[in-house]
C-alpha cells in the first residue's frame, strides 16, 4: 500500500519529530490525496512545519462613529465558549481540558463542511453524558463554525493518559456506506482544544487488498486489554463477500501530544491511528491517549506554528511585489510627465491675451479640453445611480481600509472568526462616509428627491449581499452544511443595520448635503448643451479595456496569494503590509489611469467624463473575476454543486464590491483633476 503503517501510541511517545517526519514522508508520497502534508498529523518537525496549516465638518460626526463602534462591539462581542479562562488560558493542575469538535467535510472543498454530528460515531452520542454547544460570535458563525464540546475526551492539564476508552459500536449497513463514501471521499474534521485547532483525516483508503483476521485479531487482543476478560471474545466474522477485497479503514485511536508552558496550553499535535475496515458490522472501539511536555515558546507565540512563510515570504513574492511596484511607478512618472507636459502647452495658449493669441494665430487648432469648459460640470446622465454606486464603492474602499489596518494591528489570523467580526464592524461604522460622499455628489450635480437616493444608497450594497447570500444560504441548508448561517446571527446584523447603518447613513447624507452647499463649480455651465464629436465606435470600449488592464496588472500576483490562503486548508493569509502595499499603490495606478482617460476624454470635446472615469477604473474586477475562474478551474479540485455556488457566488460578490471601490476612487481621481485644471483657466 502506498499508505503509512499505523503508528501507535507508543511509538508518538519516542518524539514527535521523528514519528511525524516518517508519516509526513509517506503522506507526501504520490497518494490520492492532493497537498494532504500535515492533515492526519499536525508536528511542530523539520518536515511538517511548513504544512501545518489548514486552509484558516460637523461635531457630531465623531461622536455618531464612536457609539457606532461601541455598540456594535458590544452586539458582535457576546460570550463565545469559555475554555478555563477565556482571556489568560490558564489552567490549574489536573484540570479538565475541553475538546471542541467542529465540523467535517470533504478536503478538496474547503467550505463543504457538515457538523461532526453527521458522521455517525458513538463520541457525542448516548445518555450519560452531556454534550455542550458553544455560543459563536458573527465571525465564527459567518465562517461556518459549530462548536460542540466531547465529553468523553477527559484531557486533564498535565495529566498523562494511556489507552482511554471513549466509546464503541457496531456498524449498520446504512453507517458502514457513509463512513465508506467520507473516508473515499477524503473527509477531514477539525477540532479546538483551548482555542488551537487540529486536523485530521477521517480515515484511509487502500488499493489493495487488507488481512482482516490479522486486524481482527488485533481488534480482539485490544479489547481484552481495555474491557478485561468480561467482554465478548473475539470480534463477529468478516463477511466472505468482503474478503480480500480492498475497504476504506477509519482510524479509531487519536493520540494527543500537549505542550505547556507554566499553567497554559501553547501546543497541541494529534495523531490519528489504529485503522480498521469499514463493512457492515465491523466493530469501532475508539479510544484516545494523551501526553504532556514543557516548552519555553511564549503564549503569545503560540500560533505563529500554523503560519506559512515559506509560500507568503518566499523570495518569489518579494521580487513580484517589487517588480509590480517598480513598474507602477515607471508608468505612474511617465503619466505625470506627459500631462505636465501637455497641460503646461495648453495653460499658455489658454491664458495668453488676447494680442498674443492674434498674434499667433496662424489657423491653430481650437479644439481641446477648454472647449468644453460650459459643459464639463454639467449633471451627469442618471444622476441618481450615479451617486448611488460611487457613495457604495466609496464604503467598500473604507471597509476594506478599515478591516487592513485592524488586521495589521491585532494579528486576526490568530482569533477564529475575527476577520469576519471586524468587517461587519467597519462596515457599520464606515457607512457615515458613504452618506457623506453620496449626498455630497448629489447636491452638487443639483439633484433632485434626495431623500429617495439616500434609500437607494443605504439599501444597493445589502441587496447584492442578500441576493448572494441567499442563494448560498440556502444551497446550505439544502445540503445540511455548516456554512448555513444561524437565524440568530441573521437577527443580530439586521438589528446592527436598522440600529445604526441607518442613522449614520442618513446623518452622513446631511453632513455631505450641507458642505455641498458652499461648493461651487469652477466653470459656469451653459442652458444649451454642446454637441460632441463623433467618435470610433471603439473608442470607448477600446479605453475601457485597457484602463482596466493596467490596475489589474499590480493586482494579479497577490491575488494569487489570496485565493491561495482562501480557497485550500493549509494556508493563512497573514502578511497584511503587503497587502497594504498593494493596494496603496493600486490606489496610485487607479487615479492616474483616471486621469490620463479623463484628459482624452475632454481632449475629444466629450465632457462626459464622470462614468466614463468609473467606469474604465471599476472594469478591473472584470479581470479580477476572470482570474478566480481560472484559478477554479486550473489551482483547485473544487467539485460538486455546494462549492461551485460558494465559490463562483462569494467571487462574484467580492469583484462587484472591487469593481465599486475602484470605480469611486477612480471618480474621485478624475474630479480633483478637472476641478483643478478648469479652475486654472481663463474661461469665457
Amino acid at each position: 500500500s502506498k499508505w503509512p503503517k499505523p503508528v501507535g501510541s507508543g511509538a508518538a511517545r519516542r518524539g514527535p519529530a521523528r514519528t511525524i517526519g516518517a508519516h509526513f514522508r509517506a503522506l507526501a508520497s504520490g497518494s490520492r490525496r492532493r497537498e494532504t502534508p500535515g492533515m492526519a498529523v499536525i508536528r511542530d518537525s523539520p518536515h511538517s512545519r511548513n504544512q501545518q496549516r489548514f486552509g484558516r465638518g460637523s461635531r457630531r460626526a465623531p461622536g455618531l462613529a464612536t457609539c457606532g463602534v461601541v455598540a456594535a462591539v458590544v452586539l458582535v462581542g457576546l460570550p463565545k465558549h469559555v475554555a478555563a479562562d477565556l482571556e489568560s488560558h490558564k489552567y490549574k493542575e489536573g484540570e479538565a481540558v475541553v475538546v471542541w469538535t467542529d465540523k467535517v467535510g470533504p478536503y478538496n472543498n474547503p467550505q463543504e463542511t457538515y457538523s461532526f454530528r453527521s458522521i455517525g460515531l458513538c463520541e457525542l452520542e448516548g445518555d450519560d453524558i452531556h454534550v455542550e454547544q458553544a455560543d459563536l460570535s458573527i465571525g465564527e458563525a459567518l465562517g461556518g463554525h459549530e462548536l460542540f464540546s466531547s465529553p468523553r475526551l477527559g484531557i486533564k492539564f498535565g495529566v498523562e493518559a494511556q489507552a482511554q476508552r471513549i466509546c464503541e459500536m457496531s456498524l449498520t449497513k446504512q453507517q458502514a456506506e457513509e463512513l465508506s463514501g467520507m473516508v473515499n471521499d477524503n473527509y477531514w474534521y477539525q477540532l479546538f482544544i483551548d482555542d488551537l485547532p487540529i486536523w485530521a483525516f477521517l480515515g484511509e483508503h487502500s488499493k489493495f487488498s487488507v488481512d482482516m483476521s490479522r486486524l481482527s485479531g488485533l481488534l480482539q487482543n485490544r479489547n481484552r486489554s481495555m474491557a478485561g476478560q468480561d467482554q465478548q471474545s473475539g470480534a463477529p466474522p468478516v463477511p466472505k463477500h468482503l474478503k480480500g477485497k480492498p475497504l476504506p479503514r477509519i482510524y479509531t485511536h487519536r493520540h494527543f501530544t500537549l505542550f505547556r508552558n507554566g499553567d497554559q496550553l501553547i501546543e497541541v499535535d494529534m495523531e490519528p491511528s489504529d485503522p480498521w475496515p469499514v463493512y457492515e458490522g465491523a466493530p469501532l472501539n475508539f479510544s484516545y491517549s494523551a501526553v504532556w511536555y514543557t516548552t519555553t515558546k511564549e503564549f503569545d507565540a503560540r500560533n505563529n506554528r500554523y503560519l506559512d512563510p515559506t509560500f507568503f515570504e518566499h523570495k518569489v513574492h518579494w521580487f513580484s511585489i517589487v517588480n509590480s511596484f517598480m513598474l507602477c511607478l515607471f508608468l505612474c512618472a511617465v503619466v505625470a510627465i506627459i500631462l505636465m507636459k501637455t497641460l503646461k502647452k495648453d495653460f499658455t495658449r489658454y491664458s495668453a491675451s488676447e494680442a498674443d493669441e492674434l498674434e499667433s494665430m496662424d489657423g491653430g487648432d481650437e479644439s481641446g479640453w477648454k472647449q468644453v469648459n460650459g459643459d464639463v460640470f454639467r449633471r451627469p446622465d442618471n444622476l441618481a445611480i450615479f451617486t448611488v454606486v460611487y457613495a457604495t464603492g466609496v464604503h467598500m474602499a473604507c471597509t476594506t481600509f478599515a478591516v487592513l489596518l485592524f488586521s495589521i494591528m491585532n494579528s486576526y489570523y490568530s482569533q477564529r472568526g475575527a476577520t469576519a467580526t471586524s468587517f461587519v464592524i467597519s462596515y457599520v461604522v464606515t457607512v457615515l462616509v458613504s452618506g457623506y460622499e453620496g449626498g455630497r455628489v448629489f447636491r452638487m450635480f443639483g439633484g433632485q428627491h434626495w431623500k429617495r437616493t439616500m434609500v437607494y444608497q443605504c439599501l444597493f450594497m445589502p441587496t447584492i449581499f442578500f441576493a448572494g447570500f441567499a442563494v448560498i444560504n440556502t444551497t446550505a441548508i439544502l445540503y445540511r452544511a455548516t456554512m448555513t448561517v444561524p437565524f440568530k446571527t441573521i437577527v443580530i446584523i439586521l438589528m446592527l443595520f436598522l440600529v445604526l447603518c441607518v442613522p449614520l447613513h442618513t446623518a452622513g447624507t446631511l453632513l455631505g448635503r450641507r458642505a455641498a452647499a458652499d461648493r461651487s463649480f469652477p466653470c459656469r455651465v451653459h442652458h444649451l448643451k454642446r454637441p460632441i464629436p463623433t467618435k470610433h465606435w471603439l473608442f470607448t470600449p477600446a479605453m475601457m479595456v485597457t484602463a482596466g488592464l493596467v490596475p489589474f496588472g499590480c493586482l494579479f500576483i497577490e491575488m494569487y496569494f489570496i485565493l491561495s490562503a482562501v480557497w485550500s486548508h493549509n494556508k493563512i493569509y497573514y502578511v497584511y503590509g503587503f497587502m497594504l502595499a498593494i493596494l496603496l499603490l493600486l490606489c496610485l495606478v487607479i487615479v492616474c489611469v483616471s486621469i490620463t482617460c479623463t484628459y482624452v476624454l475632454l481632449n475629444a470635446e466629450d465632457y462626459r467624463w464622470q462614468w466614463q472615469s468609473f467606469l474604465c477604473c471599476g472594469s478591473t474586477s472584470v479581470y479580477v473575476f476572470i482570474y478566480t475562474i481560472h484559478y477554479f478551474y486550473n489551482s483547485t479540485q473544487m467539485s460538486g454543486f455546494l462549492q461551485t455556488v460558494y465559490y463562483f457566488g462569494t467571487s462574484l460578490t467580492f469583484c462587484i464590491g472591487l469593481g465599486l471601490a475602484c470605480g469611486a476612487l477612480g471618480f474621485a481621481g478624475a474630479s480633483k483633476f478637472v476641478f483643478l485644471i478648469y479652475s486654472n483657466i481663463k474661461a469665457e
